[in-house]
């Protein structure tokens, strides 16, 4: 892989060039590209220091820390050996290399490791938050930025955040040499969507260590994790090969029936719903930003009169179905409108305000039945079907491709 680097020296002797001059790479990008975070941190903590008002020094820290997050969670990942064959899964979706000696892995530990994740993903959102430049833009050969997935010490050419990114989001196409450099013209509006992203990871993982889930982990951390304690040898398994996989089914009937999470620390439920209300917000920023722009520069998040570098089209109509699914969405989460339940009838819904606020024993199949519904029904304004077929409608079926990436 070709290395995109700036010169050292000029940067020394002129440190306001990468952010003045159109054809110089930013300071951050040698340091992604060459997968050196840490000494890239450094370096832009410097340059605000020596230059408060240097916006893109302070973008390019925010996306290190970023970075640094989804590292740390790959290394972690690497050290207690995740299966490269495991279900794809949030949090354990990352192309990890193989670990021939992964460390052994408890529940405490891996409480610690979300737990880390939460830690980190604060920091980035911090860092972010600085960046208040509404004309601000980083342009990155996203293909090209490096991480340290195994925690080795060095970042190789395998080693790609492009490679981390397609696994998670979708398949990678074909691309030439110039097209690999994948460059993203990051601007404002994206520093809320990355913003939005920190809070959205963070609330799924305080809900999950919101309850007690040592029982569901030690019978399907193996299926995960080669450094997980697996059951008795005399239940046997068989590697996936392809096709339907017994094994697999079984795991996955008592996953489900190992779904019975009591709440130990409920403060976590209502962090997760503040956070899910601060993406609400964030994401309101991203569109009345990227509406307002009239350039068209490599844009991430596109308005409908740009050019998007994903396969998905923008439209006003899209646009305006997004908007309509955050206010709903609020509305959920304010507890102003209710969730319809199957076995819930007349103007009655779920309070998804509650759930969060009071939390209660989560049954999986309790909440199928309806049963673990009944504390949280009031009667209110309803979520119709009519909102969800207008979405589906105005996204094309493919409302939840949407949502992943606008988030």
């Amino acid at each position: 892989m070709r290395l995109h680097a700036m010169c050292a020296a000029v940067l020394a002797a002129s440190p306001a060039l990468a952010a003045d001059e159109p054809n110089v790479p930013p300071l951050v990008e040698r340091f992604l590209v060459e997968g050196r975070l840490d000494e890239g941190e450094q370096a832009l903590r410097e340059r605000i220091a020596a230059q408060p008002g240097d916006s893109q020094a302070k973008y390019g820290l925010g996306i290190v820390h970023v970075l640094r997050a989804v590292e740390n969670l790959a290394q972690n990942l690497h050290r207690y050996g995740l299966r490269s064959q495991s279900p794809k899964l949030p949090f354990v979706r990352l192309p990890v290399p193989q670990n021939p000696k992964p460390e052994p892995l408890d529940y405490l530990k891996w409480r610690a490791v979300l737990q880390q994740l939460i830690d980190d993903l604060e920091t980035a959102s911090a860092s972010l938050s600085a960046v208040d430049d509404p004309n601000v833009k980083l342009t990155l050969p996203v293909g090209m930025v490096r991480l340290d997935l195994d925690g080795d010490g060095t970042a190789t050419d395998d080693e790609t955040f492009w490679k981390v990114f397609t696994a998670v989001a979708w398949r990678a196409a074909k691309l030439d040499e110039n097209q690999k450099r994948f460059p993203i013209g990051f601007d404002a509006a994206d520093v809320h969507w990355m913003i939005g992203y920190t809070h959205l990871l963070r609330a799924m993982a305080e809900a999950w260590l919101a309850h007690d889930t040592e029982e569901f982990f030690n019978v399907t951390a193996p299926v995960f994790f080669a450094g997980a304690a697996s059951p008795p040898d005399v239940l046997g398994r068989e590697e996936n090969a392809g096709g339907f996989n017994v094994d697999q089914f079984a795991d996955a009937i008592l996953a489900v029936h190992l779904m019975h999470f009591e709440p130990v620390e409920p403060e976590r439920m209502r962090a997760a719903r503040k956070h899910l209300l601060t993406m609400i917000a964030e994401s309101r920023k991203v569109w009345e930003l990227a509406l307002a722009e009239t350039d068209d520069d490599r844009e991430w998040i596109p308005n409908a009169r740009q050019t998007s570098l994903t396969p998905l089209t923008v439209t006003d109509e899209i646009v305006a179905g997004w908007k309509q699914f955050l206010d709903e969405a609020e509305d959920v989460l304010e507890g102003r409108k209710l969730i319809p339940h199957w076995r819930v009838k007349g103007e009655r819904g779920i309070d998804l305000k509650q759930v969060f606020e009071e939390p209660r024993t989560f049954d999986l199949v309790m909440w199928a039945h309806g049963i673990a519904a009944l504390p949280f029904v009031k009667e209110g304004d309803l979520v119709t079907k009519e909102t969800a077929n207008t979405l589906s409608r105005t996204f094309q079926g493919r409302f939840v491709v949407f949502a992943v990436w606008f988030q």
